[in-house]
């Protein structure tokens, strides 16, 4: 088990409440799956925790399996942590581009033996990505498997002209959190798992719905959830995997009244305005 112990973030000025006007930004995002997302930005396009196969160990894809080429060119990439299902290094490989992989510290010599651009981050530590836009290394509250990597578990802001996007990664609910109101326009958090209980170190449905309230994001996309779980394990458990989506949708509607929930379907695709 290890965590990564809350700190604030970097200071820049906030930007007020949900109803607020909006800056006009347009973000094209594709839920492709699991916790890997495709932002399309002004000037950049990065994809986060890149997981591109059909299966891990026992575990299958529910759900179409991306093609690399489909998603086009990235510029960055973004890893929240050494967990499989999130630092696979096969798919990193098979990113179109020449992308620069942002890691926790301790994952970059991976990241360069694999032949791409790498860049440690602790958390605090702010990155160029594009002109106009920053991604900044956020704590997080995860745990680590025996034998993994030491590296910590991090998540990102990134921040551009008048829009902030929190790329939770893999956590559960830390006191920092709270630094994070009024920085946050949009946010990809994850809302469930691949078993079927929740283990420690991740957000349910119900406890993502208070992180989008505390942090005052404007919109959310749920994200880690019907993608990956074991082959028949929907004869147990029915559609129990399949249904955090709309259930944060339902817990958002109690606890983060005024949020836009987008519960997108793995490989499903939107256009959202900030």
């Amino acid at each position: 088990m290890s965590a990564v112990a809350p700190a604030p973030p970097p200071a820049s000025a906030p930007r007020g409440a949900p109803d607020e006007p909006t800056t006009g930004t347009a973000v094209g995002l594709q839920f492709v799956g699991h916790s890997t997302v495709l932002l399309e930005l002004p000037g950049v396009r990065i994809l986060t925790d890149p997981f591109l196969r059909d299966r891990l160990g026992p575990l299958r894809r529910h759900g179409p399996t991306p093609r690399p080429d489909d998603l086009g060119q990235i510029g960055v990439v973004a890893v929240s942590h050494a967990h499989p299902d999130h630092f696979d290094r096969a798919s990193l490989r098979a990113v179109v581009g020449d992308p620069l992989v942002i890691v926790p510290r301790g994952l970059g010599g991976t990241v360069r033996r694999a032949g791409l651009r790498a860049r440690e981050v602790v958390v605090g530590e702010q990155v160029s990505i594009a002109p106009g836009w920053l991604i900044t290394a956020l704590p997080a509250r995860h745990w680590r498997w025996p034998g993994a990597p030491t590296a910590p578990t991090i998540g990102y802001l990134i921040e551009g002209p008048g829009v902030g996007i929190y790329f939770a990664g893999d956590t559960a609910r830390f006191d920092g959190l709270r630094d994070l109101a009024g920085r946050v326009d949009l946010a990809l958090l994850p809302v469930g798992t691949w078993g079927p209980h929740m283990s420690p170190g991740h957000l349910s449905p119900r406890s993502a719905a208070r992180v989008a309230s505390e942090i005052g994001a404007r919109a959310v996309v749920p994200i880690h959830w019907g993608t990956l779980f074991p082959a028949g394990i929907h004869r147990l458990l029915g559609d129990r995997l399949t249904r955090p989506g709309s259930r944060f949708g339902a817990w958002s509607r109690l606890l983060a009244p005024g949020v836009d929930v987008h519960a997108l379907q793995p490989g499903e695709s939107t256009t959202i305005r900030l």
